[in-house]
């Protein structure tokens, strides 16, 4: 459920802060400034340190060794930079848009309809390699029926003072909502449990429901998440925590898969100081690997392993990441893109 959503709301926030940038600065140190701070992180990780994470991971794994471009996830910030430039440039020939924010009903319509645009480019016939991932974009479904409108849609809410609208929903329009994400995660969690969990009845079409829950999903979404934080957590002023949170967030976005690696590799280590047998797999990722039983056949973890592993890699690489981002970004270069 997080990924059908997350990186959309992304686009719209930064997007939003665009407008006043562009003004600010004017066109040349906008863009100077998003090839540094945008430009510089995407750099950094698919040229240094991506390469040199899944180097350390396949001599780790005892892979054959290579220096191997790694976007990581920094793909967004690469699309980020695209969407900001042309949005620089295209800003200086076209005229502000005056338009106020759309009834949040008709925003679920607009989602209903983009859901037909995804499941249309879903089912492309085209080479996998083209549909998702050409120049770095994470699917480009995603991409033509998310991530671009809901960039435009920053831009323009921006100019409209959108936020304040969101901020102002009625009640009941903000409880109802809520109601309809909810009814999103019923049926997301019917259709995979279907697989787990006799279901009587429940015939649900994961690949139909898949190709069409996204945008759909992803409106009425990225609302909640906007009204849930004003309401609840955008204190002012902010604590010191959070005030230091924020300003780490984006290299901790960016860096993120260095400490959890590292945790990997230590609770891999546990597994093995507690006898339990690993076999890396050699393929595409080379964290992928197998436990075996006695005899030598292939079997799974414990499900006390299983769960304590999530939880010893989730807080520790938490507890690790953020302190380390917030001091890194003081570094001299540092500083400069985060």
């Amino acid at each position: 459920m997080n990924e059908f959503y997350f990186m959309a709301p992304f686009y719209l926030i930064s997007a939003y802060f665009c407008p006043r940038s562009l003004d600010r600065k004017g066109f040349r140190k906008f863009v100077v400034d998003k090839l540094v701070r945008l430009g510089g992180a995407w750099l950094l990780w698919t040229m240094l340190l991506g390469p040199l994470m899944s180097l350390i991971d396949m001599a780790y794994a005892g892979q054959p060794l290579s220096w191997a471009y790694d976007r990581g996830a920094t793909w967004f910030v690469l699309w980020l930079l695209n969407f900001s430039v042309v949005y620089a440039a295209i800003a200086q020939f076209i005229p502000t848009v005056k338009m106020s924010m759309p009834h949040p009903f008709i925003l679920l319509v607009i989602g209903m309809a983009l859901s037909g645009v995804y499941y249309g480019i879903s089912n492309i016939p085209v080479p996998i390699s083209i549909l998702a991932w050409f120049g770095n974009m994470n699917g480009w479904n995603n991409a033509i029926a998310m991530y671009i409108p809901w960039f435009i849609a920053g831009i323009v809410g921006s100019r409209n003072d959108w936020l304040k609208s969101v901020e102002e929903m009625s009640t009941w329009v903000v409880w109802t909502l809520r109601f309809i994400v909810v009814g999103f995660w019923t049926i997301t969690f019917m259709v995979l449990a279907q697989y787990t969990i006799p279901i009587p009845g429940s015939h649900l079409d994961y690949e139909l429901v898949f190709d069409l829950l996204p945008p759909v999903y992803a409106m009425p979404m990225t609302l909640v998440v906007l009204q849930l934080f004003h309401q609840y957590f955008n204190a002012s002023p902010q604590s010191k925590l959070m005030r230091n949170a924020g300003s780490a967030a984006y290299l901790v976005y960016a860096i993120q898969f260095w400490p959890m690696n590292l945790v990997m590799m230590t609770f891999v280590e546990i597994l093995k100081a507690a006898g339990t047998p690993i076999i890396f797999i050699n393929g595409l990722n080379p964290w992928n690997f197998i436990t075996t039983d006695a005899e030598g056949n292939k079997t799974l973890l414990s499900e006390g392993a299983i769960w304590g592993g999530f939880f010893f890699v989730l807080v520790l690489t938490q507890l690790i990441l953020w302190p380390l981002s917030f001091y890194l970004r003081k570094l001299p270069v540092m500083n400069k893109m985060f």
